[in-house]
């Protein structure tokens, strides 16, 4: 079909009623059809994504079903930059938070939790050494305790401390 009974064509039926086997549009037709210039359609066409004969002209079907599944690769491309970028957030995030935190460990307002572990440790240690000292000490100091009461004394301080174990 030339390029004046194309056009005759659309003028009496419209160009969605336009037959499948309509020969090959120039640039700037197909320019029109997909809503670029016709610079982008040479652009298209020297890229491979549109087909277009020897002497550059442009097959209007397979044109455009050219250009709608690049349109849906580039959406699709799109779609995964979405993703690389959500996961490339993620990891400034976290390298954020890692810098953060060894800054903290500079400043010394953080330090290693096994290290605090052990501080308790060794203060819950000395506690206890010193309640069990207890009923030894209120010996030597209050003279007038009977073995009986130093005995009951040290098992209180013992239910105490087995108290407070089974609680923690």
């Amino acid at each position: 079909m030339s390029p004046e009974d194309r056009a005759t064509f659309a003028e009496l039926v419209g160009e969605s009623f336009l037959p499948p086997d309509a020969d090959a549009v120039t640039a700037a037709e197909m320019a029109e059809w997909l809503g670029l210039t016709p610079n982008r359609v040479h652009a298209l066409g020297r890229d491979g994504v549109l087909p277009r004969t020897a002497d550059k002209l442009y097959p209007l079907r397979a044109s455009v079903r050219a250009y709608a599944d690049h349109a849906r690769q580039l959406a699709k491309g799109k779609a995964t930059d979405a993703a690389l970028a959500a996961e490339k957030l993620r990891l400034a995030t976290a390298n954020a938070r890692k810098v953060e935190l060894q800054n903290l460990r500079a400043e010394g307002q953080l330090v290693p939790a096994t290290d605090v572990e052990r501080e308790w440790a060794d203060v819950l240690r000395t506690l206890r050494a010193a309640f069990l000292s207890l009923p030894s000490r209120a010996a030597a100091k209050l003279g007038h305790l009977t073995p009986h009461d130093l005995a009951a004394l040290d098992a209180e301080v013992r239910d105490v401390l087995m108290e407070l174990a089974e609680d923690g």
